[in-house]
């Protein structure tokens, strides 16, 4: 049997041509570990110098442009009233050039503080408005479990890998393109919306590590039962 964390992941391998079973299990999320703590949340702030008035747009992932890095840059641009912080890193040499531009050179309201592990970034995700995840393709997205487990306002992209996991206005937003990722991320701040928190930290719950352990021993039983 194999083991794949979605149904769009268990689809393009069924796409294959792969007879085997597949079980789709979730990577999982430690839930305790992204409870809110406070003495995170003022580690995060301090690190960079947050105002208590001033709004936060999270971003978390690999210098890719398939993470969607550009686009998140862009709807920076859009919302010059808002600080986005885009947390993670990768080595200068397989990067492009173009996302490596961006790095040097971005609107004085983006920042790129690299790799950061622990209370700063755990108190980034229970501290920011908006978890903004602009990825164009994922098998899973776990830093998307993190923000969810955090509390975290979620927008994404309308991608396959979060259907039907994720739902649109119910435990999260979606969007399609950098001008109503704009909208919906001001709206959200703005509280013009209402938030999808509860039902998103819900989903986080429904991918515990507890429950997702259980679902693994229910594929092993499966396998040596057949």
């Amino acid at each position: 049997a194999l083991i794949t964390p979605t149904p769009y992941a268990k689809s393009i391998l069924e796409g294959y041509g792969i007879e085997q079973p597949i079980f789709p299990v979730s990577n999982g999320i430690d839930l305790k570990r992204y409870e809110r703590n406070v003495d995170k949340i003022v580690a995060f702030r301090k690190y960079f110098g947050i105002r208590p008035d001033e709004k936060v747009v999270l971003g978390v992932g690999l210098y890719f442009q398939r993470k969607g890095l550009l686009d998140f840059v862009e709807v920076a641009k859009k919302l010059p009233d808002y600080k986005f912080i885009w947390f993670g890193d990768t080595s200068r040499l397989i990067i492009p050039a173009e996302i490596s531009e961006v790095i040097d050179h971005h609107p004085d309201n983006v920042y790129f503080p690299g790799y950061v592990k622990g209370p700063i970034i755990e108190g980034a995700y229970s501290d920011a408005d908006v978890f903004f995840f602009p990825s164009y393709e994922e098998t899973e997205g776990i830093v998307v479990l993190e923000a969810l487990a955090s509390k975290c306002q979620v927008v994404v992209r309308d991608i396959g890998v979060f259907h039907p996991w994720l739902e649109n206005g119910v435990n999260c937003y979606m969007g399609h393109d950098n001008d109503e990722f704009a909208e919906i991320i001001e709206e959200c701040i703005e509280n013009k919306r209402c938030d999808t928190i509860d039902a998103g930290y819900e989903t986080a719950c429904d991918r515990s590590i507890e429950s997702v352990g259980q679902q693994l021993k229910q594929v092993y039983e499966y396998v040596l039962n057949h």
